[in-house]
């Protein structure tokens, strides 16, 4: 039965990856855009269930009987654990390289400065005026 539990585990935490990967790159718009959300689902949650899955996996493999080499394992959950401190420092706010934010973010931030830009403009225009 352990097994059954190992293989779901790997199954869902995989998807899970690959929607988060992809799902936010494929979209033009979301709801969780301007949040703390938006973080999470970009850059926490990707490598998170990356590091789900191969945990899962490796157990689902030792429950068969097959182990992992040492080197093997300690790559993928190394790595993996490396990308969820990225992940999670990314969440609290550390710049990211543009290639890891979807255009439509990336594009949607450039308004956002525009507009807060027009507005201490007009702000200041307003003050010097009166």
């Amino acid at each position: 039965m352990e097994i059954v539990w190992w293989l779901l585990a790997t199954l869902a935490s995989s998807v899970l990856a690959i929607w988060f990967v992809v799902y936010p790159r494929i979209i033009n718009d979301a709801t969780w855009y301007g949040f703390f959300s938006e973080r999470m689902y970009l850059y926490a949650f990707p490598p998170f269930f990356a590091a789900a899955a191969f945990y899962s996996m490796r157990e689902a493999s030792r429950a068969f009987g097959l182990l992992w080499a040492d080197w093997f394992a300690q790559a993928t959950i190394g790595v993996t654990g490396l990308l969820m401190i990225l992940g999670l420092l990314a969440a609290l706010g550390m710049p990211v390289p543009p290639i890891l934010t979807p255009k439509w973010v990336r594009e949607r931030r450039k308004q956002d400065r525009e507009e807060r830009r027009r507005r201490r403009e007009a702000k200041k225009a307003g003050a010097s005026d009166g």
